[in-house]
């Protein structure tokens, strides 16, 4: 990037809020929570949407490509930029700018992140129900931006469904406000949710309304726990048991033995380790669930003390993924979603997988919605190691359009899964629908500037 580009930037926001690519400061931007690698031009921490504004308007000039960017905790290189502007919205725009206690909604500024965002709102007697993984991380533009899930996606949905307005940047740099902060809205076509989920491609977010619930009262009656099994499959029975008997847990979730080793030895939590284990909560029911589980196998159960323990067995699923990432050198993290009634088949896939290419594949996720994660893992200093983890995460996300299911419920395309994404809307729905997905991101973006070859690639042919 030129100098003159450079000090274009330093005007629009001020020079300390330009990050140059070969500075200290940059390493931070060189790859995500995957390690997918990044290489910016420049990066830009605005303080205003009017700045963003600026800072689009100036890359519409030049056709330089554009990343908005929260805290870089994706899992499949959305937020990643090849030679290209990262707009850096968790440094300075990080505000919460409204709590309305009647209206039930918050206003906030992209880049804060969804523990701090909780952490006001618990003042106000509020929380936000969605709680990915990432949540002590990940900002709220980029948990819309991924429509991202988490444990309590089972209860209270994804990120998509507490969206309520956006106020967002054009391609051109016009500033846009997108929804209404209202329990009811029936205006307009669902604009606003035509970006949740469309990862920095139409858009970009700087400010949301979100839908907000009172703090749930202690509740002497709700209980987490951990069941055990001795096969994979058992665990997945029990699961469509519970289902099959109308039962709705707040937190079903599966984890398997690899992965709750990794968890333990990383973390020091103390978890008995089996084959499979379900991390369950409930505030009813609670007999039965165990009764379900033990006709189907299960050959023990730990139920929390306290409130700490109670928080040692929800870090133990919340940890997995640090624990599991620590295991290997390189690793492709899965997301595919199958329909419930295809859950075992898919776990006793995921088994036979690992063992057709001699790979370790730990695996655990949210069974209580069909989407399970495995984490096929790899040598990066191999590269028969990586083709063969290659060849497991192809067989994995065909295994999942195959069967009607999806190739993404939480993690995303990103520059992973085009191709995957594109064959499972082509089989699923129709070429019809990827021409009219093209032509969207044609209208809003008609100069292909923002997040470009991601998510969808608008110039193959189907």
């Amino acid at each position: 990037m030129t100098s003159d580009a450079l000090r274009h930037f330093e005007e629009i926001v001020g020079s300390e809020n330009v990050v140059r690519p070969d500075s200290e400061r940059a390493q931070d931007y060189l790859k995500d929570m995957a390690d997918f690698p990044s290489e910016p031009l420049v990066i830009v921490q605005p303080t205003s949407t009017e700045q963003v504004s600026k800072i689009v308007e100036y890359a519409r000039n030049t056709k330089t490509p554009t990343v908005p960017r929260g805290a870089g905790t994706s899992l499949t290189g959305a937020s990643s930029s090849h030679g290209g502007i990262v707009i850096d919205f968790s440094k300075k725009m990080n505000r919460v700018l409204k709590i309305d206690a009647v209206n039930w909604y918050v206003q906030c500024e992209a880049g804060i992140t969804l523990d701090d965002l909780n952490e006001q709102l618990r003042k106000k007697g509020f929380f936000f129900p969605p709680d990915p993984s990432s949540s002590s991380w990940c900002t709220v533009g980029g948990a819309i931006a991924e429509n991202s899930g988490g444990m309590k996606c089972f209860r209270y949905g994804t990120v998509k469904d507490w969206v309520l307005a956006l106020k967002v940047v054009l391609s051109d740099g016009t500033i846009v406000k997108l929804g209404e902060p209202l329990p009811k809205n029936r205006v307009g076509y669902d604009l606003v949710h035509l970006i949740c989920g469309s990862e920095g491609t139409l858009a970009i977010i700087t400010e949301a309304w979100l839908k907000i619930i009172p703090l749930p009262e202690h509740n002497t009656e709700r209980k987490r726990m951990l069941v055990f099994f001795d096969e994979w499959v058992h665990a997945g029975k029990s699961i469509q048991g519970i289902r099959i008997n109308r039962i709705q847990p707040t937190l079903l979730e599966f984890i398997d033995r690899e992965s709750m080793q990794s968890v333990n030895d990383g973390f020091d939590l103390k978890i008995p380790v089996h084959e499979a284990t379900l991390f369950i909560e409930t505030d009813s029911q609670i007999e039965n669930i165990l009764k379900i589980c033990e006709e189907n196998g299960s050959t023990g159960n730990y139920i929390a003390k306290d409130d700490a323990d109670e928080e040692r067995l929800y870090n133990a699923r919340a940890l997995v993924y640090l624990g599991v990432k620590a295991l290997a050198t390189g690793f492709h993290t899965e997301d595919v979603v199958v329909p419930l009634d295809r859950l075992t088949d898919y776990l006793e896939f995921v088994k036979s997988t690992s063992k057709k290419y001699g790979l370790r594949i730990p695996t655990g996720g949210h069974a209580g919605d069909g989407n399970v994660h495995p984490v096929i893992l790899y040598e990066k200093s191999s590269k028969e190691s990586e083709e063969t983890a290659e060849k497991a995460f192809s067989d994995i996300c065909n295994y999942a359009i195959q069967v009607g299911g999806s190739v993404s419920g939480e993690h995303g395309i990103g520059e992973q899964k085009i191709s995957y994404a594109a064959k499972q809307i082509y089989q699923h729905n129709g070429k019809q629908a990827l021409e009219l997905m093209k032509q969207i991101k044609m209208q809003w973006d008609p100069d292909n500037i923002l997040n470009p070859l991601k998510f969808l690639d608008i110039t193959e042919s189907y």
